[in-house]
Order: C-alpha cells, then sequence, then structure tokens
C-alpha cells in the first residue's frame, strides 16, 4: 500500500469518528480529532507523487 492510500484510509478513519463520536464526547477530545483530520488530510491535499513526473 503506497503512501496515498494509507492517508486515505487514515483520513476516512478520523472522519468516521467525528461524524460517530457520541453526544457526550469532551470538547478536548473532538478538538483534537479535528485537528488530527486537518493534519491527515492536509498532508494528503499535498502530497507528491512520483509517478506524476516519471510519467512526463
Amino acid at each position: 500500500m503506497g503512501r496515498r492510500e494509507e492517508l486515505e484510509k487514515e483520513l476516512e478513519i478520523a472522519q468516521d469518528r467525528l461524524d460517530n463520536a457520541p453526544k457526550d464526547t469532551p470538547k478536548e477530545v473532538l478538538d483534537a480529532w479535528r485537528k488530527e483530520y486537518d493534519s491527515v488530510s492536509f498532508e494528503l491535499n499535498n502530497l507528491y507523487d512520483d509517478y506524476e513526473t516519471q510519467s512526463e
């Protein structure tokens, strides 16, 4: 599995955790989960694929 696939899976897990968080989840935990989601999303959006430059 490549890095892109790993990040996509991590992003899916993070999104699912936020979407299905219990109503009594502490705000600090939700904030930490949002930061994790944002971090993974940022890394995925800025991922540079070597194969893209090889085909040019």
